[in-house]
């Protein structure tokens, strides 16, 4: 059975804790190497600027990319759902793990900067292509909504999200990789 959108948004609010939290901490030895780069300035101070940027949503895509590899992130675990190739019915293929953990980057990206073009005084001293991009990042932050809340009128209650990766997220399914499962927080 499809796992319920409650079931999935906490999931997904765990997962997006542990990797903001994860980023942020990632941020700051990534900051110093930047500030290194622009001491040194020129090519090499923008080589340094775009290797830090790239390693820090690395992060975002390895931790998704490598957990649904495995059949579930850490918030699904923690909800008891866990994800399937839609044909297959085992754990994803590396690569649709790899091609979702890359969609999430793209949706954390819409994210942060919908929110950190929008919000405040900041909002008045947009230059015009800032505006373009917060108007382009909040289009993109409320297509993602769109795509998650599709699971409420799809009938195999699959998001936009599962269908073009060819997964499926399921509640209470034992994966072989755990078999010895003894407990959930919704019961045995």
């Amino acid at each position: 059975m499809a796992a319920p959108l409650w079931r999935r948004g906490g999931a997904s609010a765990v997962d997006w804790v542990l990797v903001f939290f994860t980023f942020l901490i990632l941020s700051y030895p990534l900051g110093m190497i930047q500030t290194l780069g622009d001491a040194v300035g020129g090519v090499w101070g923008d080589l340094i600027f775009d290797l830090t940027q790239a390693a820090g949503l690395g992060v975002v895509a390895a931790y998704f990319g490598y957990f649904f590899a495995t059949g579930h992130t850490l918030g699904m675990r923690a909800f008891d759902i866990h994800v399937f190739g839609a044909h297959s019915g085992e754990a994803p293929h590396p690569l649709r793990a790899a091609a979702r953990g890359v969609l999430s980057v793209g949706f954390f990206l819409a994210a942060i900067d919908a929110y950190g073009l929008s919000r405040g005084g900041l909002s008045e001293n947009l230059s015009g292509s800032q505006a373009m991009w917060r108007t382009v990042a909040v289009t993109g932050t409320l297509v993602v909504l769109a795509g998650q809340l599709w699971q409420l009128v799809d009938p195999a209650g699959r998001t936009v999200w599962d269908r073009l990766a060819g997964l499926v997220v399921v509640e209470d399914v034992v994966p072989k990789t755990m078999p010895d499962r003894l407990w959930t927080p919704w019961g045995v």
